[in-house]
């Protein structure tokens, strides 16, 4: 293991197995959200993963709490749980339901800039001249998706509502790791703390989440589709792909790359995965200027990641 952790690119690999993992529950999530609510998704979702953290730590015996960081490092990762799994989530499911899988990537694919932001602003982050050529590559990349004409098979106004929604769900998850990225700095690259403070991070998120779904009006209406075994199973397996195992690999990816600008935009090669994914399983249209873009975006990827 220790072998593992120490490799060179340790942090860029769990980044990027991240998104693959990722980009496969995002499928998963897409097709349950034609008959599940997003608001039941988000609360089933962060429910089963936690369930997963548990049954993970007692079993190979990681203790169910860290009492080594300070009073406002735990605060740190209550907000950043609240921000990212809790409102952000919800926000992410229910633009996911009304705009489509590839649309929500390609705005998502904006999270590194506001990372970037952020960054700048709390923890004074700079990259070096290689590292902020390949952000702005990748960047390019998801323009070119992002102006592709796609008007012909959705409604203006429900795409306009899904991205501003997912926008801000962007913002609220960029600021959330961002503020958190002191504490995975101070744990350094112990895995069992890591996997620790993700539980511990989704819990916060979890309680949003359901207290949300418990506010709506007809909550019994909602759980209806559940009684289908299909759907159930679609929530399970994408909440293990997605919020446990990728989410594990996202944190751990943070915690060891320097710079979040750097992991975010790994991150972000979840929309390469996505739209072939979109293509083979839900039927949705690769283009020329998407094939384009992807392109564009690995050469991004090779320049943050290949150090010279």
């Amino acid at each position: 293991m220790n072998q593992i952790t120490s490799s060179l690119y340790f942090g860029e690999l769990s980044m990027i197995s991240a998104a693959i993992c990722w980009s496969i529950a995002v499928i998963i999530f897409r097709s349950a959200s034609k008959e599940l609510s997003p608001y039941l998704i988000a609360a089933l979702k962060n429910t089963i993963a936690l369930f997963f953290f548990i049954i993970s730590f007692l079993i190979f015996d990681i203790p169910l709490w860290y009492d080594k960081l300070i009073f406002s490092d735990y605060i740190k990762i209550i907000i950043s749980g609240i921000l990212g799994m809790g409102f952000a989530d919800i926000l992410f499911i229910y633009a996911l339901s009304k705009i489509g899988a590839n649309r929500v990537a390609i705005i998502n694919s904006f999270e590194p800039a506001v990372v970037y932001c952020f960054s700048i602003a709390i923890l004074g982050t700079i990259l070096t001249l290689q590292q902020f050529l390949g952000f702005v590559v990748v960047i390019a990349s998801m323009l070119i998706i992002a102006y592709e004409k796609d008007n012909y098979d959705i409604d203006p106004l429900v795409k306009k509502q899904g991205m501003t929604l997912q926008i801000f769900a962007v913002i609220l998850s960029s600021f959330g790791i961002v503020i958190m990225k002191p504490v995975l700095s101070k744990v350094g690259g112990d895995i069992i703390t890591q996997l620790w403070l993700t539980a511990f991070r989704l819990f916060p998120g979890f309680i949003i989440a359901w207290l949300i779904f418990l506010l709506q009006k007809n909550k019994s209406k909602l759980l209806q589709p559940l009684k289908e075994s299909h759907i159930l199973w679609k929530i399970i397996i994408g909440s293990g792909m997605g919020t446990f195992i990728a989410l594990s690999f996202w944190i751990i990816g943070y915690a060891y790359i320097e710079k979040p600008p750097i992991a975010s935009i790994l991150g972000q090669t979840s929309v390469i995965f996505i739209a072939f994914l979109a293509w083979f399983m839900l039927n949705e249209k690769i283009s020329k200027m998407r094939f384009i873009s992807m392109g564009v975006a690995i050469i991004g990827v090779v320049l943050i990641t290949i150090k010279f």
